[in-house]
């Protein structure tokens, strides 16, 4: 898989690429400070699977950034990675082909369980409700943390690596597990997910 980063600050990158590398897989990771030096990335033939992009960039005007990427990478999975929380912001970027949303002052678990999902192109967007966001069933009946494992469950992940993802035991995770089968009503792992994926906008 082939990763663009686009973001002015080194420690911001040096982290990012930390957490990329450090899942399964292999990753190919290239850097851009600027929208510019992205472009050229791109306009000279490159293709990205996957790319990160802080909406402020030092040389283009951060309602315009997303639009730009993908009209030069309409195939590219584009995450917003931003410091911005906005409804507007967030609405705008979506709206202008990002497929996902992570926050740069995201919980360690969040930004984990983000960064696994978008290993395997799946969108992510953070489980928590926020303005742009329809309310489902599952956000009315589950915690956050509960939300959150039901995605990974969702995936089809055991225990252990659910565990593992988010930093907490196994037996937390069981805890959990038997909590929402009691609150959506459901016996067994299957129905669990089949429950939840039927209830996803």
């Amino acid at each position: 898989m082939k990763i663009l980063i686009i973001d002015p600050q080194f420690l911001t990158r040096t982290g990012l690429i930390h957490l990329l590398t450090s899942q399964p897989g292999s990753v190919a990771i290239y850097e851009a400070t600027n929208l510019e030096v992205a472009k050229s990335y791109i306009n000279s033939g490159e293709t990205y699977d996957l790319i990160f992009s802080e909406l402020d960039l030092p040389d283009a005007d951060h309602r315009f950034v997303i639009n730009t990427l993908h009209g030069i990478a309409p195939d590219a999975h584009i995450v917003l990675f931003t410091w911005r929380s906005s409804t507007a912001d967030i609405q705008t970027g979506i709206g202008q082909g990002a497929q996902s949303y992570l926050r740069k002052d995201a919980s360690a678990e969040s930004v984990k369980l983000a960064i696994h999902g978008l290993l395997q192109n799946k969108a992510y967007l953070p489980v928590d409700d926020l303005p742009y966001r329809k309310q489902t069933e599952a956000d009315r009946k589950l915690s956050p943390r509960q939300r959150e494992i039901m995605q990974l469950l969702a995936q089809g992940l055991s225990n252990k690596e659910i565990a593992n993802i988010l930093g907490i035991t196994e037996g937390t995770i069981r805890v959990h597990l038997s909590a929402i089968f009691k609150a959506i009503k459901v016996s067994n792992r299957t129905e669990a997910t089949l429950w939840y994926l039927l209830r996803q906008n």
